[in-house]
């Protein structure tokens, strides 16, 4: 789905930005459904993927998942195992733990995809018109329900449409949801969808009941437990710059009030959790809930972490995307991603620093041969088997940023400045992070990205096991 994109720009001169210019962060929370200790984080910097629940994570680069720039991946994690990402390359599947290969869609290009709770996946197409390469577009909304081999369509908008969210029904994998726009004459119309057949088709649900700016996009982001008429749906830059709200409809998209449940000038991350609550939680303005069934009513949550996105898993756990860092006006939580059963323990699930190794795959694959040791693309793309692979240097380069204490490859010495005459003690560089901080990021980096960072928007996910988007073309 398309997220407003967090925009950062990063003085060319520090050495603690990325490659891309974005400041690191975490995007997306997404578990195995069945295998729940299998998870897929997307961050800024790339995937980290864990096997233990947590424990241990390793690393994949955005070039093992071919995306890049602002542009970040919806993913669905399957019940088979099997990682689905929309990129512009088209959407991929990584069914090896290594190599992200084409669907046989081939480069069609989907906004947003989602696995319904029997495992059923739901693509949506948002492939733009190209008459001069031959291809004639597509807006359909594509099922399988034999883990992406095969696929049949069904018709929701028109082509030339953008989907933002899609999203299945816990209790009722027959009722889906399904949020985009369009952009006749520049001026955005809002289109919302509802599936009562599991896909089979789809009929026009109301969308012109909220309030919005020509800068807003509206998210399918919640569907309570147990109740599959009751869907929840954020608008986003409500005034034109800042602001969001979450709107409830009880009727299944027909009415949503006269007024949001929840707003603030703020991005708002929300859940509607299995036992009833809502949760609607935010950067810099805290984090609130309102307790079921009948959810009047909103609590601030004490001492929370500063949230960008959230995700809960079978287990009645919350994740969430915290600040592992900080940056400008938003403290570092110590941690870029935390969870709580209670909204009020937090535990630290995952630090930067500590994050294990690279992926490990064989050479001949991106991850081998670009994320650890960065065999340039037209190299790779002619013929991979001519790529060095001597001298680790995107894994190395990841390491000295982030100050990544793992020593599973040996990575070499960075320095700050040359010894000075007859001096034979070489300086280290900490890299962006100093790893024995226990604040989870050194007053340097927290400088550098309130200095070089400007943050117009940051990137929102949906509260689910993946997400994705791209920006309204102004």
């Amino acid at each position: 789905m398309l997220r407003n994109l967090a925009i950062f720009t990063v003085l060319a001169a520090t050495s603690l930005a990325q490659a891309n210019g974005r400041a690191p962060g975490t995007s997306t929370i997404n578990f195995r459904r069945g295998h729940e200790q299998q998870i897929a984080a997307g961050l800024t910097f790339g995937l980290l993927v864990s096997n233990d629940s947590g424990g241990t994570w390793q690393w994949m680069c955005e070039k093992a998942v071919l995306y890049g720039g602002l542009f970040d991946p919806d993913y669905a994690y399957s019940t088979s195992g099997a990682l689905f990402a929309t990129t512009f390359e088209g959407s991929l599947v990584n069914r090896d733990g290594c190599t992200f290969a084409p669907t046989p869609f081939g480069k069609k290009f989907f906004s947003a995809i989602t696995e319904a709770p029997n495992g059923t996946l739901y693509f949506a197409a948002s492939d733009a018109e190209d008459t001069a390469a031959g291809n004639p577009g597509d807006a359909k909304i594509y099922k399988s329900t034999d883990g992406g081999l095969t696929f049949t369509s069904a018709t929701a908008g028109i082509l030339g449409d953008w989907y933002n969210s899609i999203e299945v029904a816990p209790s009722d994998p027959t009722r889906i949801y399904i949020s985009g726009y369009r952009l006749p004459g520049g001026v955005a119309q809002f289109q919302m969808y509802r599936s009562d057949d599991a896909g089979a088709t789809y009929q026009a649900i109301n969308a012109s009941q909220f309030t919005t700016s020509n800068n807003s996009r509206i998210d399918i982001v919640g569907i309570k437990a147990n109740q599959p008429n009751t869907v929840f749906a954020r608008v986003s830059l409500q005034t034109g710059s800042i602001g969001d709200a979450i709107w409830r409809s009880t009727d299944g998209g027909v009415t949503w009030g006269t007024a949001p449940i929840f707003q603030k000038g703020d991005e708002i991350a929300f859940v509607a959790r299995a036992n009833g609550d809502l949760v609607a939680a935010t950067r810099n303005s805290g984090t609130f809930v309102s307790k079921g069934p009948n959810n009047t009513t909103w609590e601030q949550v004490a001492n929370a972490p500063h949230i960008n996105c959230l995700s809960e898993n079978s287990a009645g756990e919350l994740w969430a995307c915290t600040q592992n860092f900080g940056a400008m006006q938003t403290p570092s939580d110590g941690a870029g991603i935390m969870k709580t059963t209670d909204l009020t323990t937090w535990v630290k699930v995952l630090r930067y620093q500590d994050i294990q190794a690279p992926v490990d795959c064989p050479a001949g694959t991106r991850q081998h041969d670009q994320c650890v040791y960065d065999c340039p693309d037209p190299t790779y793309n002619a013929n991979p088997a001519s790529c060095p692979n001597l001298t680790p240097s995107s894994w190395c380069t990841l390491v000295n940023q982030l100050g990544i204490t793992s020593t599973v490859i040996a990575c070499p010495a960075v320095f700050d400045e040359p010894p000075a005459a007859g001096d034979t003690t070489k300086k280290p560089s900490p890299g962006c992070c100093d790893a024995g901080d226990s604040s989870g990021g050194p007053a340097a980096l927290a400088l550098s990205l309130a200095i070089g960072t400007v943050i117009l928007r940051s990137r929102r996910r949906k509260p689910k096991r993946g997400s994705t988007d791209a920006p309204i073309v102004r």
